[in-house]
């Protein structure tokens, strides 16, 4: 009895941390992030709402979509019993889950008025998606994965990390002004312009890096000339120097791809 008591605690992190609680826990993370956003998402009214420092245009907000669909489709594909045991969802699934279950969380956290805590939710999507994408960008570039299996993960991580990482940014700028961090006007503006030029040197270091012919690599370089273009247009009144740093981010993405095909 003695021998069983230590083992006890290890025994439970074991099954918490297997094989079929991850397939479980993807699979409630990925509908979690799909309904509570839609259900219980963040509603700005007026003076409510936060101030608009680096807002891409609206329309650039129905990439959801494709995440929400993508991210189902890989939580079905992870769910089957051969996926169960396979190296490369022990290494991205994890990751990916959490990103799922940090986006779920994001939409309360904002509509009960928690915005630092919701900003550290972005964060984690930010984080974990990329460490997702980039497991399943090295194991398309070992061969490891099959075109099945590329189209069934590739897609939800490489949108979910550039989208992160972009709603991080976007809403970052807006929360130092918010927060009287970093006073409106001019500081705002090299702030956000500073955060916009950050996002950039992420996305060409993706662009350039040894993964980038991967399809997860290609994806998320796409989702975030998406979000880059959604700032052009939607601040290229508003803040021009928004607008033009993003198009600059932009375009040096496009060159560094062109010249590291």
């Amino acid at each position: 009895m003695r021998d069983l008591v230590p083992r006890l605690p290890a025994r439970v992190w074991a099954a918490a941390s297997g094989d079929s609680s991850r397939q479980v826990l993807t699979c409630a993370a990925a509908a979690a992030q799909v309904l509570l956003p839609t259900f219980y998402g963040p509603r700005f009214r007026g003076e409510d709402a936060p101030p608009n420092v680096i807002q891409p245009a609206s329309y650039t907000f129905a990439v959801w979509f494709p995440i929400f669909a993508s991210s189902i489709a890989y939580a079905v594909h992870q769910a089957r019993g051969p996926a169960r045991s396979q190296e490369i969802w022990r290494a991205a699934g994890w990751p990916l889950a959490g990103a799922f279950a940090a986006t779920g969380i994001w939409a309360p956290l904002v509509r009960s008025g928690r915005f630092w805590s919701a900003q550290g939710a972005l964060a984690a999507i930010a984080v974990l998606a990329e460490s997702g994408r980039r497991h399943i960008a090295r194991a398309e570039r070992s061969g490891v994965l099959s075109p099945a299996e590329v189209a069934a993960a590739a897609p939800a991580a490489g949108m979910l990390a550039a989208w992160g990482q972009a709603a991080c940014g976007v809403n970052l700028a807006a929360m130092l002004v918010a927060k009287d961090v970093v006073p409106a006007g001019p500081k705002a503006a090299t702030a956000g312009a500073a955060l916009l030029a950050g996002l950039g040197a992420l996305g060409s270091r993706v662009a350039s890096g040894p993964e980038r012919a991967s399809v997860s690599s290609r994806v998320y370089a796409g989702t975030l000339l998406w979000a880059f273009a959604g700032v052009v247009i939607g601040q290229r009144r508003r803040s021009p120097s928004a607008a033009a740093t993003a198009a600059g981010a932009a375009v040096t993405m496009v060159v560094v791809a062109a010249r590291h095909r």
